[in-house]
């Protein structure tokens, strides 16, 4: 039993990685081709990140420092993309990465 509450606890954090780098993908490709609807695919994929946090933090047999990571990336995750793309816009803008 205890296996497969591993393996699903796997196959969860799985889907909370990868709807991560979902929403940072299409965020910068809503940036990119000022697309409302790659904006709302964004919101919708980070919506659903945060739902499968919320369930691994609930569910899943991780200890409380574990429980908490997973909150402060989800929260780290919604300012990651922004920040990085204002990054880029400025070192393109100025030719130099240096602030």
């Amino acid at each position: 039993m205890m296996q497969i509450r591993l393996l699903e606890t796997a196959l969860l954090l799985g889907l909370y990685v990868l709807l991560a780098g979902g929403y940072g993908l299409t965020y910068a490709l809503a940036r990119l081709n000022h697309r409302t609807s790659l904006r709302r695919a964004a919101v919708v994929l980070y919506g659903l990140h945060c739902l499968v946090a919320i369930g691994v933090v609930v569910w899943a047999p991780l200890g409380l420092g574990w429980k908490a990571l997973l909150i402060a990336s989800s929260l780290a995750m919604l300012v990651i993309p922004p920040v990085t793309w204002r990054y880029l816009e400025h070192t393109h803008r100025t030719g130099s990465a240096s602030a």
